[in-house]
């Protein structure tokens, strides 16, 4: 038996923890390279499988396996793996441990550069250089934030901004100077996708003889202006000067290639497309995004006194360069693609003929820098990204309102009214498979269509988030589609009753789901195939009503009106969530007050002062104005007060009106006041 020194035997013990701690890191690595020497062979299902086996575990995983994850999926279109690859994607971000994880989040910072903008990318960076969580919780919360279904799992708008790149990356090949090894016209195919229109070609000189041209454009000037004759743009002594202009115009003209994108429909509100071009570089003859027109033409054409010593004086004279000369060929070629560029050639024209041979110097570079202030300033009030695929299926109206509560132990709670009209959704769908899935008994007014429909689902869809756009609790409902002639009817409404805790996070959805096996997917997307409408809304919680017993604390008022034919669980009348009632109906006020103090006899009493004030069309009460005045006293046995308050508005006309409550415990002194406004309507 060999006998080793007590030493020995510690440094080998050491020696074995540390090769035990460092295959358990080594293990993430392998795996990601395996995937990879998979790939390499053609095994992309297997490849797939090693990186998701390496994430079926918790704590640090290596965050280049669930970037590759997603871009394989997103590249092959591998549809069922689109929820994988969503869960993947996070865990990379918020699990990643390592050098080389670390290394791979600043590439995903980068790439998405284009969509967050440079204030937000310039925060990031800064965060990843001082690893701060923020960074983790901001990128996590902007794709929450933008998912389009959010009581799903798979985030759409995240694997459509991978297939964008997937697809960028496969046809925009001029160079690989950007992140996503494709040239620039990647930075806005992953921002806004494939633009309305498109047009492309070679700036020419071949459709012109330049010197008639020449000619003929001083003439168009002069035959419009009494007091400017040809020779004052052209003197005939130096008639060469107009041979030197046109060997300059050849000089300078670099036949560049361009290609024009146009976006007419990022906005509701957009009046004029917005123009992104690239082309040809003339500093480096790459195909780079170009600011403006004038960006094709060469530098020195704005300057040829600087590099034409011979000519410098010529041109001055005349008041002409090459530089303005080329911006009118330019412009005129392009007139006809879009009224952007006629009008700006329209305009150049106008000004060489209007301010004569003294406003020419610098116009050339004025004018450059007009246009290009014109591009930028189109898409100042453009989202910085925006998804195709989310107009491809039928967008739900849907509205959510809250009202803050205490329940009997002085707990804060929210009643939130989730409110979605699915009938066009619905309709579109029943047109498009009609005689397949759906009886027609099923569109009866006033009737359930799911009870005869059991392949449609509606669904309405709460989450709210912790800190870190982790959710933290759901709450879901499915509510019956009723299609009727009256508008009011067609509204599908769930309420939910939510613990406040604090100013969450939230975000509410709908979704009307098709699950009949026969009928066929409504489009190619990332969708799920069952989808026929969505639409969802993200907000921050307000702050919960305090729960001190000593300190006054009124409800947030419930307005409504009575209605034979509609009710608003939990409430005994139809609640106006859009602060809209009926001309001539009786005004419904529900209010709670709660912490009152007791008098001596044990009794509370409290008075509520309310106010009727019509407001302007520009959204200002008008004070001075009150319609409606009354004060009443309230004496109670209860700390904690529920009543209806029925207000009669018989005289109120139709318009925007605010309510003004103020209550008053007379035995602390202490006063709350709430404000409603709502819309009396014909």
């Amino acid at each position: 038996m060999i006998f080793f020194p007590n030493r020995i035997l510690l440094l080998l013990a050491v020696f074995s923890i540390v090769i035990a701690v460092s295959a358990l890191h080594a293990q993430p690595q392998r795996a990601y390279e395996r995937g990879l020497d998979e790939l390499s062979r053609g095994n992309t299902t297997n490849a797939l499988d090693i990186w998701y086996t390496a994430y079926d575990r918790d704590g640090g995983v290596d965050g280049r396996i669930g970037f590759e994850f997603i871009r394989v999926v997103t590249e092959n279109n591998l549809r069922n793996y689109y929820q994988a690859a969503t869960e993947m994607y996070f865990r990379a971000i918020f699990d990643g441990e390592g050098m080389n994880s670390h290394a791979a989040l600043r590439q995903e910072i980068d790439r998405m550069a284009p969509i967050i903008g440079e204030g937000i990318h310039r925060q990031w960076v800064e965060w990843w250089a001082s690893r701060n969580r923020e960074l983790v919780r901001d990128m996590r919360g902007y794709w929450v934030q933008n998912d389009p279904t959010p009581a799903k799992i798979t985030n759409e708008r995240l694997i459509e901004h991978w297939k964008r790149i997937a697809h960028s990356r496969k046809n925009f090949t001029r160079n690989s100077n950007t992140v996503y090894g494709a040239d620039d016209r990647a930075l806005i195919f992953v921002r806004y996708g494939e633009p309305d229109r498109r047009r492309s070609g070679i700036l020419t000189l071949q459709s012109f003889n330049i010197r008639s041209w020449l000619e003929n454009q001083a003439h168009l000037y002069t035959e419009r202006r009494d007091d400017l004759e040809f020779s004052d743009i052209f003197p005939r002594e130096d008639e060469d000067i107009i041979n030197r202009l046109q060997n300059a115009i050849y000089e300078f003209h670099r036949y560049p290639e361009y290609e024009i994108w146009f976006y007419t429909s990022l906005a509701d509100s957009q009046t004029e497309p917005l123009i992104f071009m690239f082309g040809t570089d003339v500093r480096n003859d790459q195909f780079l995004m170009q600011t403006s027109l004038e960006d094709f033409i060469p530098e020195r054409a704005y300057f040829p006194d600087r590099v034409r010593q011979i000519d410098s004086v010529e041109f001055t004279r005349a008041g002409i360069t090459p530089a303005l000369m080329l911006q009118l060929i330019y412009y005129e070629q392009l007139a006809m693609v879009d009224p952007f560029f006629e009008s700006r050639l329209n305009q150049l024209r106008t000004r060489v003929l209007d301010q004569g041979i003294e406003a020419f110097r610098g116009m050339d570079l004025a004018f450059r820098t007009e246009s290009q202030q014109l591009v930028s300033q189109r898409g100042v009030r453009i989202d910085r990204q925006r998804s195709t695929y989310e107009q491809s299926v039928t967008r739900i109206p849907l509205e959510v309102h809250h009202y803050r509560f205490l329940d009997e132990n002085l707990e804060p709670y929210l009643l939130t009214f989730v409110e979605s009209s699915p009938r066009e959704a619905f309709m579109i769908d029943y047109h498009r498979t009609r005689g397949r899935s759906l009886d027609n008994n099923g569109l009866l007014n006033g009737v359930n269509i799911l009870e005869e429909n059991p392949f449609y689902e509606l669904v309405h869809n709460i989450q709210s988030y912790d800190d870190y756009w982790q959710v933290s609790e759901v709450f879901e409902d499915l509510p019956a589609i009723q299609i009727s002639s009256a508008n009011r009817y067609n509204r599908s409404e769930s309420v939910f009753t939510i613990p406040h805790t604090g100013r969450v996070n939230q975000s509410v959805s709908v979704l009307l789901m098709n699950y009949d096996p026969d009928a066929a997917t409504v489009n190619d997307t990332p969708f799920p195939p069952e989808l026929r409408g969505w639409n969802r809304l993200q907000y921050r919680l307000p702050e919960p009503l305090i729960s001190n017993t000593d300190s006054l604390e009124v409800a947030d008022l419930v307005l409504g009106y009575f209605s034979d034919d509609y009710v608003s669980e939990p409430f005994s009348f139809a609640v106006a969530n859009s602060q809209t009632v009926p001309f001539g109906e009786t005004l419904l006020l529900h209010f709670e007050v709660y912490n009152l103090q007791r008098m001596e006899n044990q009794f509370t009493h409290f008075e509520l002062t309310y106010r009727i004030l019509p407001v302007d069309d520009n959204g200002n009460v008008l004070t001075d104005q009150t319609e409606f005045i009354l004060t009443l006293n309230f004496t109670n046995e209860e700390k904690h007060v529920i009543e209806d308050l029925e207000i009669e508005t018989a005289d109120l006309s139709p318009g925007l009106y605010e309510l003004v409550a103020q209550f008053t415990d007379t035995e602390s002194d202490q006063s709350k006041q709430r404000n409603i406004r709502f819309e009396v309507i014909e």
